[in-house]
């Protein structure tokens, strides 16, 4: 420790350090801010760890305010019980992304035109595809919020960001020069019905249980923040994990709060009969918001073409789109504008395919297991017309460009190929009059 620290930041910081040792965790580093009255801390244990700062006067005002004594405990029991399921830094979202959020102390403070403002930045990674994403997002002035106030607000906005498709990862190797803003999401959850719950646990347990963790491990299935995530209560995840335990997804872990996941869920996530839904698919109501993005997409095609080699994938472009934000300013009318495609797309494909979000525009994507070039076509077609008919624009013909790929058409059966080949299929209807269908091989 520094000799120049106060005997009050001393003090203080014997007073954190016991509150978070009761939890398990160490302190396994700490400095002091060079040009700052602040102290920077990683914390966590010999496998994994997570950091944070503290200003000095958080740590002499510590052991007398209860206040911060209450957002100690409530931080620490959050990190802990991520600590014993693997990183306390991997959040699982609703789109079934897992991420990696990494701050980068200390909290930034800039002077503009508009005022003083303070802003975070921080590193968002995509376990699945090992892609990152470096993002801001810039603070209020709460009266009485503390560090640990922040962290989580800046968690939660992260994972609705990306739930949200708002938030583009990249490739470690490319330099991302400016930070994608992020917004601050203070304003009340939407409380999730217990069906949703049950579908968020599972979602978790798969994703995290078995493709981010080596070996399988448990999940923690009563994380408070969770709970903040979803709008309900640690008891209804609780209740939530004994039902899906009942059902056989899920298996005891070493406590009544965790769980593993099972062979049945394995199997379940993998097995989508035709004209079926499984639980971890089924979709609520849909709109560009909550479709699952790219990276879902690619996940779900590797695993499906274990169980149907024989796969379609559609990918679809709005044709004419960027005239309906050029007419609308408020870019309210396009929202609507992609919300009715979605809708049309879901009301042709049922319980058989899955939609998906192809970036962050007017693009999406369509999985169709078992289904073969021909049947893909004739959907696909289908979607045209019916996109076409429905005037989602308005009076701007808004209408789709749609590639088409199915394994028996391709030697190429890996998932990453038959999205590239469809992409060229899509490509083609865009550059040959719009409006149409093609399929891959393309016909020269």
């Amino acid at each position: 420790m520094s000799e120049d620290l106060r005997n009050e930041t001393e003090v203080g910081l014997a007073e954190f350090a016991r509150r978070l040792k009761a939890l398990g965790i160490d302190i396994l580093k700490q400095s002091k801010m060079p040009h700052r009255e602040a102290i920077y801390l990683a914390i966590g244990n010999s496998h994994y760890q997570t950091d944070i700062t503290l200003s000095r006067e958080f740590f002499d005002d510590l052991p007398n305010t209860r206040q911060f004594q209450d957002a100690v405990d409530s931080y620490a029991k959050a990190v802990s019980g991520r600590l014993k399921c693997g990183s306390p830094e991997v959040f699982y979202c609703i789109s079934r992304i897992a991420v990696g959020i990494s701050i980068l102390w200390p909290i930034q403070s800039a002077a503009s035109t508009s005022g003083f403002s303070r802003f975070i930045l921080m590193d968002v990674t995509n376990e699945a595809s090992n892609e990152i994403a470096k993002c801001s997002i810039q603070l209020g002035f709460t009266l009485g919020q503390t560090v640990f106030d922040i962290v989580l607000l800046t968690v939660q906005s992260v994972r609705k960001a990306v739930d949200q498709g708002q938030i583009q990862f990249y490739k470690r190797s490319v330099h991302q020069e400016v930070y994608q803003r992020i917004s601050r999401d203070e304003g009340p959850t939407t409380r999730k019905a217990q069906s949703e719950v049950e579908q968020f646990i599972a979602g978790k347990a798969y994703i995290l249980g078995f493709l981010v963790a080596d070996p399988p491990g448990e999940i923690w299935a009563t994380d408070p923040w969770d709970a903040s995530y979803l709008g309900v209560s640690k008891k209804e995840l609780l209740l939530a994990a004994r039902t899906l335990r009942a059902k056989g997804l899920l298996e005891p872990g070493s406590g009544e709060e965790y769980a593993r996941p099972t062979d049945n869920l394995l199997a379940e996530q993998s097995t989508e009969p035709k004209g079926e839904q499984s639980f971890l698919t089924s979709q609520l109501i849909l709109s560009r918001l909550n479709l699952p993005t790219k990276d879902i997409l690619l996940s779900d095609l590797r695993v499906g073409l274990k169980r149907h080699p024989l796969s379609a994938v559609l990918l679809i472009d709005l044709d004419n789109f960027k005239s309906v934000n050029d007419k609308y300013a408020s870019h309210s009318e396009g929202d609507a504008c992609l919300d009715r495609v979605v809708a049309t797309i879901a009301s042709i494909i049922g319980r058989r395919g899955k939609i998906y979000r192809w970036g962050v525009g007017d693009e999406f994507a369509v999985y169709l297991p078992d289904f073969s070039t021909d049947e893909a076509l004739v959907t696909a077609e289908r979607i045209r017309s019916a996109v076409e008919q429905a005037r989602p624009g308005g009076d701007i013909p808004v209408t789709t460009s749609i590639g088409v790929c199915a394994t028996d058409r391709t030697s190429s059966k890996t998932a990453e190929e038959i999205l590239d080949f469809a992409d060229k299929a899509m490509y083609a209807s865009k550059h040959s009059g719009k409006n149409r269908v093609t399929a891959w091989p393309i016909a020269s």
